[in-house]
């Protein structure tokens, strides 16, 4: 790995099968927070995405460059990297919407979906053959889904249906395209640094949003480009902490870790995210019974998961 300096950052760069799953659920725990902040920042999904990208991958391309590791890819490398970070961008969009029609919980709950997506998904792109055990794992988790959103549909007060059902339909479009850039990364990282692969994809996604919103005609509105001062806090936050460190070791640790492995354990994510959501907005995030039911559910596949494809350490 070539983007970390050798006092700081050289041991993550050699980080085991163990030590790249621990990393995965740091991140997811991070990543329980992006529902939170998306909640908390006034802006519309779009102008939400698009400062957290321009500013996460800014962020990136500073560090890169003050370490002086900023890498060249060829161009038909490129426009595949950039392409892979307009479908991060559009899966952040549909996230983040389904959160502002519904809740938190809907989003998050919904998301859990993806290595579902991932289990169908990653045998054609890397070409090997359906895995049973994956796909048994994925309808474990449909199962978890269904028990949650169920009890959840018949308990929520603050959603009407219509609210409800966009939150689910805009959350699985989101599930699906995470599965389109765990699995195509997956291969990336293989022969390029993740440093450099943020960078370009975050920023990439960042040009294509501004393309979007001049195409449209808003962005020759000043206003549309002005973010309320309440935000920016969060904003900060979300673009450095939420995005930049984990959108840029969630790909590092594809090195050591399946697709369908990584997606799995990001499951962990809706139950963070809908404890602190609870916690800090009350009744707006009620969880009922079937919730727990749904999350041991869930969080029961991770584990199995963990079980089944980690090796017995080696004396």
């Amino acid at each position: 790995m070539q983007v970390w300096d050798n006092e700081v950052t050289g041991r993550f760069a050699r980080m085991n099968r163990r030590q790249s799953t621990w990393m995965l659920h740091f991140i997811v725990l991070i990543f329980g927070f992006t529902g939170i902040l998306g909640k908390l920042i006034t802006l519309d999904a779009e102008r939400l995405v698009f400062w957290r990208v321009f500013l996460g991958g800014g962020l990136v391309w500073l560090w890169l460059l003050t370490k002086r590791k900023i890498q060249r890819f060829s161009p038909s490398v490129l426009i595949k990297v950039a392409a892979v970070g307009c479908v991060a961008a559009a899966h952040w969009i549909a996230f983040f919407a389904s959160i502002k029609v519904s809740n938190v919980s809907v989003a998050l709950a919904t998301l859990a979906t993806t290595p579902v997506f991932v289990s169908v998904l990653e045998p054609v792109i890397h070409r090997r053959r359906l895995d049973v055990r994956e796909v048994l794992l994925g309808l474990v988790i449909i199962v978890g889904l269904l028990v949650l959103l169920w009890d959840s549909s018949t308990g929520t007060e603050t959603l009407d249906s219509s609210s409800y059902y966009k939150g689910i339909g805009l959350a699985l479009i989101s599930a699906g395209l995470a599965a389109i850039f765990a699995t195509v990364n997956s291969v990336f990282i293989r022969s390029h640094d993740s440093g450099n692969l943020t960078r370009v994809e975050l920023l990439s996604a960042a040009l294509a949003l501004a393309v979007l919103f001049f195409i449209q005609g808003k962005g020759f509105d000043l206003n549309h480009w002005v973010v309320p001062h309440q935000d920016w806090i969060w904003l900060g936050l979300l673009a450095s902490i939420a995005t930049s460190f984990a959108f840029l070791m969630s790909i590092e640790v594809m090195k050591n870790l399946s697709p369908f492995t990584t997606s799995l354990a990001i499951n962990m994510e809706p139950i963070y995210a809908i404890v602190l959501a609870a916690l800090i907005f009350g009744e707006e995030e009620r969880m009922s019974g079937g919730f727990y039911l749904g999350a041991a559910i869930i969080v029961g596949a991770v584990f199995i998961d963990g079980i089944i494809k980690n090796p017995k350490p080696t004396s």
